[in-house]
């Protein structure tokens, strides 16, 4: 998928601001009187269409920074533009999904699928047709009745994606969303989500641990340092799409890793100095 200041720039139009702009982010709290950073100064810019991914060590603000993005919290210093404009405002402009897929256990697929709906007001009629309408695409069709307890990881994991999505949002905000599968269904779910998102013409940004989970789904990769939490470089990722999950057997891919890596180990070993 190109972005759209890709697709501006080979037309001679002018270029589109960022979907996401976020400006020399800082965040930082007090715990027992005892001054504590957790961001330093983040700046990054998603366009229209990527998927971008940010990668960093534990404890380094990643999700921090996704909930101040989501507008969960306020940074400390900084700026988040949308689409070129400050958003203040932030709450319920993007959709988020967290690690946890958060589904409510009284509620069946179709109903948990259908949540953030019924809270913006939309009849529970009208919100049960957009889901059915998706639940093939999910790979849930036949499940729509069925409970949490019921579900595999990775069908919970696609029954909570489907929630995000269904919020009709154009920017998608994902913390580790398959963190907590084991590497069989999150390799699965790896291939599902890349082929979901050249559908979807979404713009996603990924927090993830799993080096090779963004660079096969990612457009650009954002290195973070130790907290305080900075980025440190970016990574553009060359290789070619649509994208396959056999791709990470590939020569170009392993190169990609390595590189990758060594920037992690580099900022692993100066945190311990």
């Amino acid at each position: 998928m190109r972005s759209a200041d890709s697709t501006a720039r080979d037309s001679g139009a002018a270029p589109r601001p960022p979907k996401l702009q976020v400006e020399r982010l800082s965040k930082s709290y007090t715990m027992g009187g005892v001054h504590l950073p957790v961001l330093d100064a983040v700046s990054m810019a998603v366009a229209a269409g990527e998927f971008v991914s940010v990668i960093g060590p534990s404890g380094c603000g990643k999700s921090t920074l996704l909930n101040i993005v989501a507008g969960l919290e306020e940074p400390t210093q900084g700026t988040v533009l949308l689409d070129g404009a400050p958003a203040n405002d932030r709450l319920g402009a993007s959709a988020y999904m967290h690690q946890k897929d958060l589904l409510l256990p009284w509620r069946s697929v179709l109903d948990n699928a259908v949540l953030g709906l019924e809270l913006r007001g939309v009849s529970r009629r009208e919100a049960h047709r957009r889901a059915q309408a998706l639940l093939p695409t999910f790979g849930l069709a036949g499940f729509e009745h069925q409970y949490p307890h019921a579900l595999s990881g990775g069908m919970r994991q696609r029954a909570a994606f489907l929630r995000t999505v269904l919020a009709e949002r154009p920017l998608l905000l994902l913390d580790e969303p398959f963190g907590a599968l084991d590497a069989l269904t999150r390799a699965g779910m790896q291939a599902w989500l890349l082929g979901l998102w050249q559908s979807l013409s979404k713009t996603i940004v990924l927090v993830t641990h799993d080096v090779d989970e963004a660079l096969l789904l990612s457009d650009r990769v954002y290195v973070m340092t130790p907290r305080p939490g900075q980025v440190r470089t970016m990574l553009e990722v060359t290789l070619p799409r649509p994208r396959a999950y056999t791709l990470t057997t590939s020569h170009a891919f392993a190169q990609l890793r390595a590189g990758l890596l060594a920037m992690l180990w580099r900022e692993g070993h100066e945190a311990l100095r």
